[in-house]
């Protein structure tokens, strides 16, 4: 796969919670900025935020609105997020995610809200 099949599929991957896949797209190198400014290092640590962030919602979904090769190996997307938690809270919003890929693997993901 190519660096934008590897950032579709992560997305794709995210919409169905799917753990195990997701650690195969990471290394132990990658890192993450989270659209609330907080960075995690390595995949444990990366996976460890997703499995808590995921485990808020009974349902959720990210609605790719755009999405471009910037430069080689760095993939933008332009996104809008929709969730609804175990109470039956409607959680929704907009961002960007960079997600930068090299040697087959993501390095690192930067999402910004909107």
């Amino acid at each position: 796969m190519n660096s934008l099949q590897i950032a579709e599929y992560y997305f794709q991957l995210s919409n169905d919670s799917n753990f195990d896949e997701i650690t195969k797209l990471f290394c132990q190198s990658s890192t993450y900025r989270s659209g609330k400014g907080e960075l995690f290092l390595g995949v444990s640590d990366i996976m460890s935020m997703q499995r808590r962030y995921h485990g808020l919602f009974a349902k959720l979904e990210w609605q790719v609105n755009s999405v471009t090769e910037t430069k080689p190996g760095i993939v933008h997307f332009n996104f809008n997020f929709v969730g609804e938690t175990h109470t039956g809270e409607r959680v929704e919003y907009s961002g960007l995610e960079d997600v930068v890929v090299y040697g087959g693997k993501i390095q690192h993901i930067q999402v910004q809200r909107l």
